[in-house]
C-alpha cells in the first residue's frame, strides 16, 4: 500500500516508507474476509477467482460478486529519549478508504474447464503526517492507488482435482509521495502471472495458489519546494519502479458436517523484491539541485535518489470457520498473524511497519436461492512500535528523527452481493 510512497523521500534526504504486513491488503471479499481470508481451500463461490481459481470448475453454476471495504486507519507517534526532539509528538490524520472488488466465474455446462475474471485493489491506501512532524523533510503525504485485473482458465483433471492459470495485469493509477522538500506525482503498470491447484477429498479440501511478482515502472513528475526550489529545482519529469512481491498461498480446509467448515491458511509473501527505491529525473537543473542538496547533508551528490529498503519475506498465519446454523444463514470468525517485512535500520513512518493481528467476524444470508448478501468487520491490532535504531535522516544529519513510539489502528467494514446465474 502505501509502502512504494517510500519515494516520497526520492530526494535522499528521506526515509523509507513502512507498512505493517508491507504495504498489503489482505481483505479482498466479505465472505472470505471474515474466515480471515483462509481461503484458498474453500474457493467455492465467485472469489474464487483471487483465492484460488482452481476452484472454479466444481461449481454447479456461474457466479457474480460485488462489493467493497471500508477501511478506517489512525496512527500516532510520540518521539522517545533516543530522538533529540524528545517529547515531540505528531497524529497522523485519521483516513477512510474504499476498496472496491469485483469477481465473475464461468464454467460451461458438463465442460472440464471453467474461467474466472477478479477485478481488486491488493495493494495501497495512504498516510498524511503533519508538515510539522520531526520527520517531515522525509514524508508528510504519501498515496498509492492501484487496481488488478485477473483472468485465469481452470481444468479440471479429475474428479478431485483441478489446476488453473491465469495473468495479472497492475495498473497503478495514482502515486503522490510528497515531503516538505518536494512532491512527487506519477504512474505506470505491469504484468504477472497466477498458478492454482485444489483437491477436493472426503470432507477436507487442499489448495496452492501462486502469483508472481509484478513489477511496475513508474513515471511522473517532481516538484520542488522549501530548500530545494532555492537552490534552482523546479520541476521536472521523474521515474522509478517498484516491484509487487510474488507469493504462495497453501489452504487447509476441513468439513466435519454440512453445517461448519474450518480452515487454515499459510502465507508466503517475497517482500525481498523491495530491495530499494531508485529515482532519476529527467531535468539537468533538477538534478543539479538535488546533487547540491545531497552534497549539503554529506552524502555522494548523484542528482538521483538511492534508497534502500531491505525487506525481507514473510509469512503470515490465517484461521477461519463458518458455521451454517439455518438454511439461509451463516455466521462466521477468524485470527490473522501478519509479520512485518521491515527491519528497525529500515523502518520509516510512511506506513508504521508493525505487527499485526486481525480479529475478524461475518455474515451470510440467501435473499434468494440464487442470491447472498454477506457482511464483515475486521479489527486491526497494530502492535506498538519503540523504535529506536532509525539512522540519521538525511543521511549525513545528526538526528535520528524517526525514534519514537509508533501506536496504531484500523477497522474494515465489509458488504458484498454473490449472485448465481
Amino acid at each position: 500500500m502505501k509502502r512504494f510512497l517510500a519515494v516520497s523521500v526520492l530526494l535522499c534526504l528521506g526515509s523509507m516508507s513502512a507498512h505493517a504486513g508491507g504495504f498489503q491488503v489482505g481483505e479482498m471479499a466479505t465472505r472470505a474476509s471474515g474466515m480471515a481470508s483462509a481461503f484458498t481451500a474453500v474457493a467455492n463461490d465467485a472469489s474464487a477467482a483471487w483465492y484460488n481459481p482452481a476452484g472454479t470448475v466444481f461449481m454447479d453454476d456461474n457466479q457474480l460478486m460485488l462489493g467493497g471495504d471500508v477501511i478506517i486507519t489512525k496512527n500516532s507517534f510520540t518521539a522517545n529519549t533516543s530522538n533529540p526532539l524528545y517529547p515531540a509528538s505528531a497524529d497522523a490524520a485519521s483516513k477512510t478508504f474504499f476498496v472496491p472488488h469485483g469477481y465473475v466465474t464461468y464454467r460451461p455446462e458438463n465442460s472440464k474447464f471453467g474461467a474466472s475474471l477478479g477485478i481488486n485493489s491488493p495493494f495501497g491506501l495512504e498516510t498524511d503526517w503533519p508538515t510539522t512532524a520531526p520527520f517531515a523533510s522525509s514524508n508528510t503525504f504519501s498515496r498509492i492507488n492501484m487496481v488488478m485485473v485477473n483472468p485465469s482458465v481452470a481444468y479440471q483433471i479429475s474428479d478431485n482435482l483441478s489446476v488453473a492459470v491465469g495473468v495479472d495485469y497492475a495498473n497503478v493509477y495514482k502515486v503522490a509521495l510528497d515531503n516538505t522538500l518536494q512532491d512527487l506525482h506519477g504512474n505506470g503498470d505491469g504484468w504477472g502471472a497466477n498458478a492454482s491447484i485444489l483437491y477436493r477429498g472426503d470432507g477436507f479440501n487442499i489448495g496452492i495458489n501462486y502469483r508472481s511478482r509484478v513489477k511496475v515502472d513508474l513515471t511522473g513528475n517532481a516538484t520542488a519546494k522549501s530548500t530545494l526550489a532555492l537552490l534552482g529545482g523546479t520541476t521536472s519529469g521523474a521515474n522509478t519502479s517498484i516491484t509487487f512481491p510474488d507469493q504462495v498461498n497453501v489452504g487447509l480446509a476441513v468439513m466435519p458436517n454440512e453445517q461448519w467448515t474450518l480452515s487454515a491458511d499459510v502465507d508466503w509473501v517475497n517482500w525481498k523484491t523491495f530491495k530499494a527505491i531508485d529515482v532519476t529525473y529527467d531535468s539537468a537543473a533538477y538534478r543539479t539541485a538535488v546533487a547540491t542538496l545531497q552534497g549539503a547533508v554529506g552524502s555522494v551528490p548523484t542528482g538521483s535518489t538511492h534508497l534502500p529498503e531491505n525487506w525481507k519475506a514473510t509469512v503470515a498465519f490465517r484461521l477461519g470457520a463458518e458455521w451454517k446454523y439455518t438454511q439461509k444463514a451463516r455466521v462466521r470468525f477468524g485470527f490473522v498473524y501478519d509479520p512485518t517485512p521491515i527491519s528497525a535500520v529500515d523502518f520509516s513512518p510512511a506506513i508504521p511497519g508493525n505487527n499485526r493481528q486481525l480479529y475478524c467476524i461475518g455474515y451470510g444470508y440467501d435473499i434468494t436461492p440464487a442470491t447472498t448478501l454477506d457482511l464483515g468487520y475486521s479489527y486491526v491490532h497494530i502492535n506498538q512500535r519503540n523504535q529506536t535504531q532509525s539512522p540519521a535522516t538525511p543521511p549525513g544529519a545528526p538526528a535520528t528523527v524517526k525514534n519514537g513510539v509508533y501506536k496504531g489502528d484500523a477497522n474494515i467494514i465489509m458488504a458484498s452481493v454473490n449472485t448465481h446465474f
